[in-house]
């Protein structure tokens, strides 16, 4: 049933060539950390392996300047960072230096509001041992306060990101464009990564209001 539904994943109808490779290296990479999962020599998730460094490069994220990101989905009620129900999320690097990035987490606490709120952060790279590349962040308020651990779990560095909550055990997904209805290799893996219900935070219906 999984080989099934990773093949199935691939588009019929993409775009680009660099689409479909994308999709085939995810599917490649799905198929081989499935079949690590039923490993219980450590008490890790299977994603927290350097051999899969490349894909887990978080400077590679949240390294840029005047980026921003629309957080889709995950699987929390209240957002973990703001502690309330949130609509129309969005992450905004606002800007990259002397290795740390200044972040907004923009929201609404309803749909039809005209304006959103923000939330500052400080993200700070930092990496797992037997890492060449920093795979997670530490995460702070506007106090630099740490709140949140953040691993990158996967991505493609043009699509899609899927990040992973340490301590609360909660997954949270990221689009580099607005969302649409084509679902991404990221929503593939999240949903053979965790069995809880997945949450929608950003909708088209964020743009009407």
């Amino acid at each position: 049933m999984i080989l099934e539904a990773l093949t199935n994943f691939i588009p019929r109808n993409v775009k680009s060539i660099n689409t479909t490779m994308s999709v085939c290296k995810m599917t490649v990479w799905l198929l081989f950390l499935l079949s690590h999962m039923t490993d219980a020599s450590t008490t890790d998730p299977p994603w927290k392996n350097p051999v899969y460094s490349r894909m887990q490069n978080i400077t590679s994220v949240i390294g840029v300047d005047k980026k921003t990101y629309y957080v889709k989905e995950g699987t929390f009620d209240e957002d973990i960072l703001i502690k309330k129900r949130v609509f129309c999320l969005i992450m905004r690097i606002s800007d990259f230096s002397y290795g740390d990035a200044i972040a907004f987490r923009k929201y609404k606490t309803e749909v039809t509001q005209t304006r959103q709120k923000d939330f500052d952060l400080y993200l700070i790279p930092k990496k797992d041992g037997g890492y060449d590349v920093d795979n997670f962040m530490e995460v702070q308020d506007e106090f630099q306060e740490e709140i949140a651990n953040v691993h990158l779990v996967y991505s493609d560095y043009s699509i899609c990101a899927l990040f992973y909550y340490d301590i609360e055990d909660e997954y949270e997904l990221w689009l580099y464009e607005e969302p649409n209805e084509v679902a991404t290799a990221c929503e593939l893996l999240l949903a053979l990564l965790s069995d809880k219900p997945r949450n929608v935070y950003y909708t088209s219906d964020c743009n009407k209001s």
